[in-house]
């Protein structure tokens, strides 16, 4: 629904100011700053509408005031129409018309932005916005008012190989790890995630090999509300893989399994690269919760803070082991296609389903936009150490 709602607002958009040109971010000859100011939004807020991360209630709004610009600008070329036949007397109408709307365009704009910040503080428990807190800083494109983050045409060469793994990636798979709680039952499954990784810009001998991260992480929580412990009676043996039998787990098809929260967080990546390998660590930098299953937690006497704060976060510290490096010529990595699978533990200082406190996952990301996609000239001798 979402993804029809930003088509709905692009093509009105391309009605109104002329084909949308992706890579200049510009709609004919209107970059985002002039439309944004136009439909009285903040750059912030009109990036969420073009990005898609905008909700349903935001794209019907915009879809509207775009209308009255539509209007707006009808009656502005039949004002101009108008006079240039000579007639006084319809020339004033329209005049006035023309300042009616305009004065209610700007009354409504206003009322909207006022509404908008009245709200804003009320939406705690409601479906947070997916998109990426750090999205102005990387990906907002307006010549005149922006640095990006990213390294420069001039600098990707001198970064080889680290600037052709910079960009957007997004969590490529799914992954689930068992909560360790006084009853069993509990699950943290990885949904998705929203990923900038750019080049840490340094003079040391290991320039151009080292990538710094940011995580906008989605996860959920849920349980069984069978509280069936955890089968590992086959954990010994050799092709025994619990990967797989939580990936037998049907979450959202089976009723016995229940949401019981949504879990956001904020995660640093330091990522480097070798000829041979790829090695990842990182550490989260915050965690919140919302749409809370509060009717659950009450029956089974689940404690969410308790299970975020001492639980999950006690399992943050993950050690992912490296991973041979696929890319060692960076010109290979492609859009849509190239995936970085680390295998992981997660370790917790709370024990009670005989894993030995290590819990095996797999993290994989996919590059979704590369920053610099032309051929990368490597220096051959520092790609060979």
């Amino acid at each position: 629904m979402e993804n029809d709602k930003k088509q709905a607002f692009l093509n009105a958009l391309e009605e109104l100011y002329g084909d949308y040109q992706y890579e200049s971010a510009l709609f004919g000859a209107h970059n985002y700053s002039t439309i944004a100011s136009n439909l009285c939004y903040s750059k912030s807020h009109f990036t969420k509408l073009i990005s898609g991360g905008a909700s349903d209630a935001m794209y019907d709004r915009a879809l509207k005031n775009i209308e009255r610009l539509k209007k707006l600008a009808s009656y502005e070329k039949s004002f101009e129409d108008t006079s240039s036949i000579h007639k006084p007397f319809k020339f004033n109408i329209w005049m006035i018309l023309s300042l009616a709307l305009i004065t209610l365009s700007a009354f409504l704009c206003f009322k909207y932005l006022t509404a908008s910040s009245a709200t804003s503080s009320n939406t705690t428990n409601a479906k947070a916005n997916s998109s990426h807190p750090l999205e102005m800083y990387f990906d907002f494109n307006d010549a005149h008012y922006y640095k990006s983050p990213y390294l420069t045409e001039d600098q990707v060469h001198e970064y080889c190989p680290c600037s052709g793994f910079e960009g957007r990636w997004k969590l490529h798979e799914e992954y689930i790890i068992p909560i360790p709680y006084k009853i069993p039952g509990l699950y943290y499954v990885g949904k998705k995630a929203d990923i900038r990784l750019k080049c840490r810009k340094t003079k040391t001998s290991n320039k151009g090999r080292e990538l710094i991260g940011f995580e906008n992480i989605e996860n959920e929580i849920w349980f069984d509300q069978t509280m069936t412990p955890l089968d590992l009676t086959k954990k010994d043996d050799v092709d025994f893989d619990i990967n797989k039998m939580f990936g037998k787990i049907e979450f959202e098809e089976n009723n016995d399994f229940i949401k019981i929260a949504n879990v956001y967080s904020c995660f640093y990546d330091e990522i480097t690269i070798t000829t041979d390998s790829i090695v990842r660590m990182g550490e989260p930098c915050g965690r919140y919760a919302n749409g809370i299953n509060d009717n659950i937690l009450k029956e089974y006497g689940l404690d969410l803070n308790h299970i975020i704060e001492y639980i999950i976060g006690n399992m943050t510290f993950a050690q992912c082991s490296p991973i041979s490096n696929e890319f060692s010529n960076p010109d290979d990595l492609e859009n849509g296609k190239s995936i970085l699978s680390f295998p992981c533990k997660c370790y917790s200082k709370t024990e009670n389903l005989g894993l030995g406190g290590a819990y095996p996952y797999s993290k994989s990301i996919q590059l979704v936009h590369q920053n610099y996609q032309s051929n990368l000239f490597c220096n051959e001798k520092k790609n060979n150490r």
